[in-house]
């Protein structure tokens, strides 16, 4: 159950900076939102996959 939970949360982190990206290639600054999102999908990704 912690495992799955875990698992979740890190997808919720990757959706995010997702949503981040996706919003940002529509604004007016498209690079600067683009690394913005670059931070939690890296963080969601090395949470799910990353060293226990």
């Amino acid at each position: 159950m912690k495992t799955a939970v875990a698992y979740a949360i890190s997808a919720v982190i990757v959706g995010f900076g997702a949503w981040i990206l996706i919003a940002g290639l529509y604004s007016s600054t498209p690079t600067f939102w683009a690394f913005v999102a670059l931070g939690p999908i890296a963080i969601g990704l090395l949470s799910a996959f990353g060293p226990r």
